[in-house]
């Protein structure tokens, strides 16, 4: 496989200081999705995380501080190799949470063209939503943005990569050439990990594991969510695991404060 990443997360080999910038990148993440998941007592979490703390379940009530040492370990681990490797680390991870944010900016618009060309805004849509009335509560705020962290390791660095070795290796086992196998499986994985993403967010899938949570199926909103996980699996491959996860928090965050895909859809429409 690969390494991912751009200069500032590529270029070392696979598992090294690309992944371990890619991972300290998130750190400030995680950090603020706990905070506000403690303030509002564990009532509102997100799925990613949940599914990430459930090899600690049986651990009982301390499963929770565990799972804190696990990432406090992982950060510290990083930040082992990133000095081992001699990492410029400060201008490298400004350089990407500069790139997140660019790619956040960029993000929107060009969903909104996908959806537009997808025939998926039209009147009645549920992606025609209005600004919010209220700005939400900030630990709620923290939640939703740190919780792009939790889903950039489920998705992107766990089902994306996995599902790219396993669908490389069957091509390969079954004689396709090296040159036509990568391709396919990139293509294959990129389309199933956006899959199992935008499923993730259905009130019956997310009900099973957490006992609750999640939106009902909307065509033209799991189809966004489909799209939005291609997108964010093109920039994990393309510029790394740091970039996407900043870039699909600081996109999330615009949903907040209300400059979301809906409101850009709702004022390009509001007229018709």
């Amino acid at each position: 496989m690969k390494p991912v990443g751009d200069r500032g997360e590529r270029g070392a080999e696979p598992g090294g200081p690309s992944l371990a910038l890619g991972f300290l990148a998130l750190v400030p993440l995680i950090v603020a999705h706990e905070w506000g998941a403690a303030v509002l007592q564990r009532g509102v979490v997100n799925f990613a995380a949940v599914l990430l703390a459930l090899p600690f379940a049986p651990l009982g009530e301390h499963a929770l501080e565990a799972s804190w040492l696990a990432y406090a370990a992982l950060a510290a681990a990083s930040l082992v190799a990133l000095f081992r490797a001699d990492y410029a680390l400060v201008p490298r991870l400004l350089r990407v949470f500069g790139e997140g944010a660019l790619s956040a900016v960029v993000l929107g618009p060009l969903l909104v063209f996908l959806c537009w060309a997808l025939q998926l805004t039209g009147e009645g849509s549920a992606l025609r939503s209005a600004p919010p009335a209220h700005m939400p509560a900030l630990p709620w705020a923290a939640v939703l943005t740190g919780g792009a962290a939790f889903e950039e390791i489920v998705f992107r660095l766990g089902v994306l990569s996995l599902f790219y070795l396993a669908v490389r290796r069957g091509l390969l086992a079954l004689g396709a050439r090296p040159g036509a196998a990568s391709p396919a499986a990139e293509l294959a994985a990129l389309a199933i990990s956006a899959l199992v993403f935008a499923a993730s967010h259905l009130d019956f899938v997310v009900a099973r594991l957490a006992g609750a949570g999640g939106e009902p199926f909307d065509g033209a909103v799991f189809t966004w969510r489909v799209l939005a996980g291609i997108l964010l699996g093109i920039l994990f491959r393309w510029r790394g695991m740091g970039v996407a996860a900043w870039a699909h928090a600081l996109f999330g965050f615009a949903f907040v404060i209300g400059v979301g895909l809906g409101v850009f859809l709702w004022c390009a429409t509001s007229s018709d």
